[in-house]
């Protein structure tokens, strides 16, 4: 090895250990020997930190229990929706056919009867359903 890069790199390493506060020796300020009040301040500094770290543990448990309930709330919400919605799709397809099986009697009639008759009766059948739009609607 080339002796002239070895005390580059010597001297690299003497000028990063000034600019970082580290010692010669290779330990930094920060874990040499320290006093009693030193240590009496970390630990409380130590402690101040622990309170703050539980304080804001109970603010986000208090949240994502906030979070949970809303989303219990959401799933029944969806249970009871599924379950209107299955009731009318049932009520939706007895009415369909019992809508079918009218319209296949008002055909036999409208094929057996005259076609006077059978134009009163279409008649009656579009005021009802109008009267009936209105009602419910």
């Amino acid at each position: 090895m080339n002796p002239g890069k070895r005390v580059r790199t010597y001297n690299n390493h003497n000028r990063a250990a000034l600019f970082t506060g580290a010692s010669a020796s290779g330990t930094s300020p920060a874990l040499r020997a320290s006093t009693p009040s030193s240590n009496y301040t970390s630990t409380s500094t130590h402690l101040d930190l622990e309170s703050q770290n539980d304080e804001k543990i109970e603010g986000l448990t208090g949240k994502v229990m906030i979070f949970k309930e809303i989303a219990l709330s959401i799933g029944e919400s969806v249970k009871e929706s599924n379950n209107l919605i299955g009731t009318m799709s049932d009520e939706y397809s007895w009415t369909s056919t019992y809508i079918g099986g009218t319209m296949d009697k008002l055909k036999r009639l409208s094929n057996t009867q005259s076609s006077h008759f059978t134009w009163w009766l279409v008649f009656l059948i579009v005021i009802t359903f109008i009267f009936f739009y209105y009602i419910f609607l």
